[in-house]
């Protein structure tokens, strides 16, 4: 102990020399310079205050053997560096898509809100937007599974099975939607080039799949419509045919309340719309909505229009609105019949690319500045703390 005081004696000689040199250079200020002085003084005494004496002595070690810190901290970055030149480099590209059409429904918009109601009850869709369900299609194992075979990936991962590959292949490719809708659709690999077509790949694979689904859709659409298109036909001969008969019968026309059979024909297929819209909002609306409360009083007030008009008390009003209807539903049944062949007849693009792949020239991946930046940062950090704790371990032992 004796011998470590004695060690220190110079160096308490020199800070005290340090002070009393400071102490004069001060007293020696002109009386203007004193504000700066006392502001000096505040500003060491905040620091004395916020620094305690423990981190001080700590930092006054590792300044004491910054030789022995910054030699390991510059070995562990230059080995850093050389890891980060051997890891393999990995390239990302990406193909960007704009949102689809929300809504779009070639067969009617009648047909749409059924479909949707219908959809929502079984839970495929809630409130998804169509770049939603965009992204879970490329997401999908089907078109996966095409990329993993068209491009040997497999072997190129160096898997043992199917399964292993998709994993994999999940780890290189991103599927993401913005705020606005807009798809981005990322793949990494090592050639860049392959990276571009894998991407292109999945939207050509996204493309495809919508074709065969809207396709096979407007099939089965087109075999029902066809189903009904008959029945409807048979009805609407059966109606004018009693029709018909009833005029030759009586001998009367009756076109004397056409007028009142369009009008109630016409008020009846406002109530049906409102009524079919009414199910499509309350599959995702409560009750006691106000767009669902709104639409409970349209239909009420149709329903008592309906119930002032003088009622066809006629046989042969009844048989003409009769007539009227199945005339207006083989119009419609036509027409969406129509839509359904034209459906399934296209053969248009389904997906609008804003950007298509290209094989990117910058790497994605390793960050090599990042990587040696870390590594320094953490060896600068533990040998640090070596040091405080082996001076400490150096003074208890003393």
């Amino acid at each position: 102990m004796a011998h470590a005081g004695r060690l220190d004696r110079p160096k308490r000689a020199r800070l005290r020399f340090t002070r009393c040199a400071l102490f004069l250079s001060f007293s020696s200020l002109p009386r203007e310079h004193a504000p700066w002085l006392q502001a000096v003084r505040r500003v060491s005494s905040a620091l004395d205050l916020l620094v305690p004496p423990a981190t001080r002595g700590a930092l006054a070690a590792v300044v004491r053997r910054r030789t022995a810190v910054l030699g390991f901290t510059g070995a562990v970055a230059m080995l850093a560096t050389i890891i980060a030149f051997l890891l393999p480099v990995s390239y990302q590209a990406e193909a960007t898509l704009l949102p689809p059409a929300e809504g779009e429904d070639s067969f009617g918009s009648m047909a749409s809100l059924i479909q949707s109601a219908a959809l929502n009850r079984i839970g495929l869709f809630t409130t998804q937007t169509p770049s939603d369900v965009f992204a879970e299609i490329l997401r999908s194992r089907t078109l996966r599974e095409e990329l993993v075979k068209r491009f040997d990936l497999q072997r190129r991962y160096g898997k043992r099975n199917l399964d292993q590959a998709l994993r994999e292949l999940a780890k290189h490719s991103t599927i993401e939607v913005n705020k606005a809708g807009v798809l981005f659709v990322r793949v990494r690999d090592r050639d860049p080039q392959r990276a571009a077509e894998m991407a292109n790949a999945l939207v050509a694979g996204l493309d495809r799949f919508n074709r065969d689904t809207y396709t096979t859709r407007a099939k089965r659409v087109r075999q029902f419509l066809d189903g009904r298109l008959a029945d409807v036909t048979d009805r609407l001969a059966r109606a004018e045919s009693t029709l018909t008969a009833y005029e030759q019968r009586n001998r009367v026309l009756a076109g004397s309340d056409r007028n009142a059979v369009e009008g109630l024909a016409a008020i009846m297929a406002q109530r049906m719309s409102l009524q079919v819209k009414r199910t499509y909002l309350s599959s995702y609306l409560r009750a006691s909505d106000p767009l669902v409360r709104e639409l409970d009083s349209e239909i009420s007030a149709y329903e008592r229009e309906l119930a002032r008009m003088p009622a066809l008390k006629q046989r042969g009003a009844r048989l003409a609105l009769e007539a009227e209807l199945q005339r207006r539903l083989f119009t419609l049944i036509t027409a969406q019949l129509e839509d359904a062949r034209v459906q399934e007849m296209r053969d248009t693009p389904t997906v609008t690319v804003l950007d298509s792949a290209r094989a990117p020239l910058i790497r994605h991946q390793p960050r090599r500045s990042l990587i040696v930046f870390a590594a320094a940062a953490t060896a600068l950090a533990l040998s640090a703390a070596w040091v405080v704790l082996d001076e400490r371990a150096a003074a208890m032992r003393a």
